[in-house]
């Protein structure tokens, strides 16, 4: 959900900012000491990570693979924290925050950023909270999101290794107010709604049709929504959208290209514009300790012409279960989309060459979980029509 934020900070790095006012900034950001095992990966993904840890020793502890060698794509583990430490109790949404005593600091996210300097593209992998999967250092499998139970990082890091394959290079943490920090900094995002749309659990209320223009608090609301509904005849009756988190996940994917778009266009690729941007954000975000401002510099100057529109947004994705009393989603990992899209991730396959296969089940009509499930089958994940989106209007921008 909270993704939005790395995407720009990216951008903002790639903005010519220099040497001296990179390292300045570096003193801002929080940092995560990640610790890993060896790597029980498959030997061509492990060959890509860091191994042991002083002199060597394979069975020492390590943390996050240093900046990969120039042009070498990197996967960034981007988490949207619902950490409340960050909200005002006085501030106009705080009880939609703070009910409770709740603090959050669990991973309401969990996202896989791929960036590919040499072809100049980046693609999005989002893992649903409520996979199914077996957690790193335990016999124990529960949802994904109980792998980053109070902030930890490293179990998370190894439990997405374990379980998919997929290398992580480097890790980013953003929670609620660097998400609402960036909305604000590049002036708010602007969504064309078809029909009058609200979410009663997140507070998200759009009483008319029409191009609204979100700040950092309804951004918010907005990109929380699991349930998602709008109507046709003016609020007397309400559909439900029916796709709970994949949904949501669609319009998280398609939000971030919005930010970065936004923010490209309000001047980020400025170094005063861009500095801005990262004085709004870097108090909230936190990065591994072995990422390093100069890298992420390096990083974003071979993407200089890189085109938000292009990025590619996957989902991994399963057949809806109820294990216990809970319901969950078992990953398909052994579905065709699903193993083209790891192998993107694993560097087994260019994001140039990724093409989706046909579908025999037409996802708009996917308002089941159900139905969603057998769609998911059929197409590339992520790269569908689960869940409604709003549209792309040229002129709501």
């Amino acid at each position: 959900m909270l993704l939005v934020n790395t995407s720009v900070v990216f951008i903002c790095f790639g903005a010519a900012l220099g040497v001296r006012f990179a390292n300045g900034k570096a003193n801002s950001i929080q940092r995560i000491v990640i610790e890993r095992p060896a790597p029980t990966l498959p030997p061509a993904v492990a060959s890509t990570l860091v191994v042991g840890g002083a002199g060597g020793d394979p069975s020492a502890s390590t943390t996050v693979a240093p900046a990969a060698a120039p042009g070498r794509p990197v996967n960034f583990l981007v988490v949207g924290s619902d950490s409340r430490a960050c909200i005002d109790p006085n501030a106009e949404d705080a009880g939609q925050f703070l009910a409770n005593g709740d603090t959050g600091n669990q991973s309401d996210t969990i996202m896989v950023l791929r960036v590919e300097p040499a072809t100049n593209q980046a693609a999005i992998l989002s893992f649903p909270r409520d996979l199914f999967v077996k957690l790193a250092g335990s016999n124990r499998s529960a949802k994904i999101n109980a792998a980053f139970a109070g902030g930890n990082a490293s179990r998370l890091i190894q439990t997405i290794e374990q379980n998919f394959a997929v290398p992580i290079d480097h890790y980013v943490q953003i929670d609620f107010c660097a998400f609402k920090s960036i909305v604000d900094a590049v002036g708010g995002v602007k969504i064309s709604f078809e029909y009058p749309t609200r979410d009663t659990h997140s507070g998200l209320y759009v009483p008319d049709a029409g191009c609204v223009s979100f700040d950092g608090t309804g951004a918010l609301r907005y990109a929380r929504s699991r349930y998602y509904e709008w109507s046709t005849n003016g609020g007397k009756s309400w559909v439900d959208d029916g796709t709970s988190d994949r949904g949501r996940i669609r319009r998280q994917q398609d939000f971030i290209k919005r930010v970065m778009r936004k923010a490209i266009d309000k001047g980020a690729r400025r170094p005063q514009v861009a500095a801005k941007l990262l004085d709004a954000t870097l108090k909230y975000v936190q990065f591994d300790s072995e990422l390093r401002v100069n890298d992420l510099l390096d990083l974003a100057s071979q993407l200089r012409n890189f085109d938000p529109a292009t990025v590619r947004t996957f989902r991994i994705d399963g057949t809806d279960q109820i294990v216990g009393d809970e319901a969950v989603i078992r990953p398909l990992l052994n579905n065709a989309g699903t193993k083209q899209v790891l192998a993107i991730f694993r560097g087994e396959q260019s994001l140039v060459d990724a093409t989706a296969p046909t579908t025999t089940i037409d996802p708009a009509s996917a308002t089941t979980l159900e139905t969603v499930a057998a769609a998911a089958t059929t197409v590339l994940p992520g790269e569908d029509n689960i869940g409604y989106l709003p549209p792309d209007d040229p002129n709501c921008r």
